[in-house]
């Protein structure tokens, strides 16, 4: 809880953080509002700071209140002082707030994501040594019976496919780090044919737990996003559809194209029927548990509303006990536009 802090303002009116307290307690709020002009951090304060700068005089504010640029509502009292130069002209002003009754929660927010993506970037790590390991392994031993056994047409033939298969497997890896670092190669993408590619490996897995795959695609545009990643955020989701129906259902893809806030989304809807997400895991489904296990589910589906808020759209949900769970994926199409007459 920050109880103090103060921060000064030039003649440009640009805030400099240089208070120790504050950079300690609150380092991300400390880095947000520092070189940001007053009038866009702290509005009410603009006019009284170039009353300072013009006359020399300090002022004080007693009930300041403010909502600051992270949502929360701060309370204080605020104390406005001028800093002169050697000829007695105000230089820089500085402000001191004190008795803060609620703090920014700016920090802790920056703190939360921050570990959300160390702990995805240590998943990510894991999964490339855990793998990659046993795959250079694996490739060493192709080239060896190649190099001694080559001769062998058969041999040759399937260690082709081996190393052809290793390949893609390590750029599978690669691609992987790169989305979970959020790194993104956007391009023109398809997502009708990224569906229809994603039902075709999920496919084997549905007959054999007898679920009934139905598609009910609509004419999308293309939307201009990195391939790799919306595949593996929508993967996610379906695979976690046909996890949910072990005996047995139906797996209903649709897409439709839908016009909000003034722009043109690409909507996918992903339902299955099988029991449905309890209450309590539903509040928790999309969060990073700290757990890593077959049963935490929590990070595709955190992994993939990330992805897809990367790349402007939003993920919603929604789970009935007895019917089964729907996911809702929206995704610009097009450039943002006005909205015509009517």
């Amino acid at each position: 809880m920050i109880n103090r802090f103060s921060i000064s303002i030039g003649k440009d009116f640009t805030i400099k953080v240089q208070d120790p307290d504050l950079k300690k307690t609150a380092r991300g709020m400390a880095d947000s509002i520092n070189d940001r002009k007053i009038q866009e951090i702290f509005p009410p304060l603009y006019e009284k700071v170039k009353l300072v700068f013009s006359d020399g005089r300090k002022r004080r504010v007693r009930d300041f209140r403010q909502t600051c640029i992270t949502g929360a509502n701060l309370y204080s009292r605020a104390e406005l002082i001028p800093v002169k130069n050697e000829k007695g002209k105000v230089k820089e002003v500085f402000v001191v707030f004190d008795e803060v009754s609620m703090e920014c929660h700016l920090n802790r927010k920056l703190s939360e994501s921050e570990e959300k993506m160390i702990e995805i970037g240590k998943i990510a790590s894991s999964l490339a040594h855990g793998v990659r390991n046993p795959l250079n392994a694996i490739k060493g031993a192709v080239v060896y019976l190649r190099e001694k056994y080559g001769h062998e047409p058969t041999l040759l033939e399937f260690s082709t496919i081996m190393n052809v298969e290793i390949d893609k497997l390590d750029s599978f890896i690669s691609d992987f780090l790169s989305a979970a670092r959020g790194e993104m190669e956007s391009a023109p993408v398809v997502l009708n044919d990224i569906l229809k590619r994603i039902t075709a490996m999920v496919r084997p897995r549905a007959e054999i737990q007898n679920i009934r795959i139905t598609h009910d695609l609509s004419s999308l545009p293309h939307i201009n996003a990195d391939s790799f990643q919306i595949e593996q955020a929508l993967f996610n989701i379906i695979n976690n559809a046909v996890e949910a129906m072990p005996d047995g259902g139906v797996l209903l893809i649709r897409t439709s194209l839908k016009w909000e806030k003034d722009r043109d989304f690409a909507v996918i809807d992903i339902s299955d029927s099988g029991k449905g997400i309890p209450r309590e895991k539903l509040k928790r489904l999309g969060r990073l548990s700290g757990r890593s296990g077959k049963s935490d589910r929590g990070f595709g589906i955190f992994l993939s509303r990330e992805i897809i808020k990367s790349h402007g759209g939003k993920l919603l949900w929604e789970s009935v006990g007895g019917k089964g769970t729907a996911f809702r994926i929206y995704l610009p199409a097009g450039a943002q536009r006005q909205a015509g007459p009517g």
